[in-house]
């Protein structure tokens, strides 16, 4: 995979990964292993909930956006996750859902501590097949400059 460095990184670009197909044994097994409300868990259950069936967990879908993000083409030569400013979940994920992950640079800025290093925003948008948007989130990231790492 190829590094994009801070300075190579320019706002209002975007790039895509994807796609990830979800399944109902990793949404039963991811719920039921770290939220097990009955509509990430229990199929029957999740039935008769407010979803109307069984949906993947939030933390679910920020893992996948977090393996998707792996998967960017270049990606930024990142040193860490600096944190989130917002996340949203608009519609639920669910079995049988192929999720894609829409990335826009919103703004970057060189450290002022570290001036081997960049602070980039981007904004995440994951989609669903059809196009649904199923998480947004603006993260920050910690990425090298040329040269430092």
């Amino acid at each position: 995979m190829t590094d994009l460095y801070f300075e190579d990184i320019e706002v209002g670009s975007t790039s895509r990964a994807g796609e990830y197909a979800v399944t109902e044994a990793e949404v039963l097994e991811f719920g039921r292993r770290f939220d097990p409300r009955p509509f990430h868990s229990d199929p029957l259950a999740a039935a008769s909930s407010a979803f109307g069936g069984l949906v993947a967990s939030g933390c679910h879908v920020f893992c996948i956006r977090s393996w998707l993000a792996s998967r960017l083409e270049p990606r930024p030569a990142l040193v860490a996750g600096l944190g989130l400013e917002s996340m949203d979940l608009p519609n639920p994920v669910r079995p049988g859902d192929r999720l894609s992950l829409h990335v826009e640079v919103l703004d970057k800025r060189r450290s002022t501590s570290r001036p081997d290093r960049g602070i980039v925003r981007m904004r995440n948008t994951i989609v669903n097949q059809g196009g649904e948007p199923v998480m947004t989130l603006v993260a920050k990231l910690m990425v090298h400059c040329r040269g430092s790492g």
